[in-house]
């Protein structure tokens, strides 16, 4: 039998295979050897400058957010109706070079009877269709109990508390005195600050926003009422005597507690609802709107050892509203060094302003009534508001 030749279309393959086995030249292996891939390497001026960035960025970013105020205005730039920074500033220069004004000493009186003097003082300038009355408060003795916060289940018996009381209402609608608002801070210290931030800024901002609604509620529909209490300090006993026996408070449906825990900068919301109708109204009237609940959650969880009134407004008599509070020094908080010179340029108008376009809304509102919703009541439907501001310009 014949063989067959060998196809020749394998002899590709072959001799591809022999090339393959031949040894490679020096010179094709040296330049084998030279191709390499190559990255960009950045350098370090290149990392420098995007740092740079970055940090500038986050600067003004903060500063856009938190460190931008408004223009402090002038008693003749504010009006009579408006608010005015300078006007402010003078009740917090007079309540703080008392000093220290604690709970039963000789100095709360002389502030006491400063806040009196002021309050008379609206009573007189206040329009000829709004009735302003003033109320020296003096409750004897009582006791509170608290079911959360600090104070949980600590009993704090007080006894010998005054405070100021001032209830603004259209003078030709008696019906509005059934449903108010209250504002409510407090005027003594602790024993070892002047107190200029807390709380002499917040009575300062209250005392000039009842100068202010003094001029508006004859077109009211609810009393907006003013309590600037003592006690605060000394286990929130102020807020519980007057929200416990006075007897205003059983036509009160919302409270707006103002606070600090530093001084000045922008007025935060740190605390709302439970009913949301404060803040809903908050945010669309402020001017400044300034707040997140992140800083409600951590105040709910303990982390910040502290409390406020609106603890006792919210757990003792049931009411919704907003709780506001400076923040800016917090270094300084119930030290010797919470002194007026660190009250920056604009942080009493910012709270000013904000507050008085929120009064002159909620004052006209009709469903106030529906707004002291018990805390029960609201969790039980979930009916509860997030809020938070992002990048809001003052």
């Amino acid at each position: 039998m014949r063989k067959r030749p060998q196809s020749s279309s394998i002899s590709p393959d072959t001799s591809a295979k022999k090339s393959s086995d031949t040894p490679e030249t020096d010179e094709e292996a040296k330049s084998s050897r030279s191709i390499q891939i190559k990255t960009p390497r950045r350098s370090g001026f290149t990392l420098l400058t995007l740092l740079g960035v970055i940090v500038y960025a986050s600067w003004a970013v903060y500063q856009y957010q938190y460190g931008s105020l408004p223009v402090p205005l002038t008693a003749e730039q504010a009006g009579k109706r408006g608010f005015s920074e300078a006007q402010a500033m003078k009740h917090v220069q007079e309540l703080s070079e008392l000093g220290p004004h604690p709970l039963g000493s000789d100095a709360i009186e002389l502030a006491l009877q400063y806040v009196l003097a002021a309050s008379e003082n609206i009573k007189k300038s206040a329009h000829w269709e709004v009735d302003v009355e003033v109320d020296f408060f003096h409750v004897n003795t009582g006791a509170t109990r608290l079911g959360s916060g600090m104070f949980m289940d600590r009993t704090i018996v007080y006894s010998d508390l005054n405070h100021i009381v001032l209830r603004i209402l259209p003078k030709y609608a008696p019906e509005a005195g059934e449903n108010a608002i209250l504002v409510s801070s407090h005027i003594d210290t602790v024993f070892s600050t002047e107190g200029a931030g807390d709380c002499s800024s917040c009575v300062a901002v209250m005392l000039e926003l009842a100068r202010g609604i003094s001029q508006w509620a004859h077109g009211f529909k609810n009393a907006v009422i003013f309590l600037f209490n003592t006690g605060e300090e000394e286990g929130l006993s102020g807020a519980h005597s007057f929200i416990t026996q006075h007897p205003w408070s059983s036509t009160i449906r919302m409270a707006i507690d103002l606070e600090a825990m530093g001084i000045g900068g922008k007025s935060s919301i740190f605390q709302a609802g439970p009913h949301p109708l404060a803040i809903e109204t908050f945010a669309s009237v402020a001017k400044y709107p300034s707040g997140n609940i992140i800083g409600q959650d951590l105040y709910a969880s303990g982390v910040i050892k502290s409390a406020t009134d609106f603890q006792v407004y919210r757990e003792v008599a049931g009411l919704s509203g907003l709780d506001f509070a400076y923040t800016d020094h917090g270094a300084v908080y119930h030290t010797k060094n919470d002194k007026l010179e660190l009250l920056k340029p604009g942080s009493l108008q910012h709270l000013g302003e904000n507050m008085l376009a929120f009064l002159l809304q909620i004052a006209k509102s009709s469903h106030l009534s529906k707004a002291n919703a018990m805390v029960d009541d609201i969790q039980s439907s979930h009916d509860t508001a997030v809020y938070y501001d992002i990048l809001v310009p003052s």
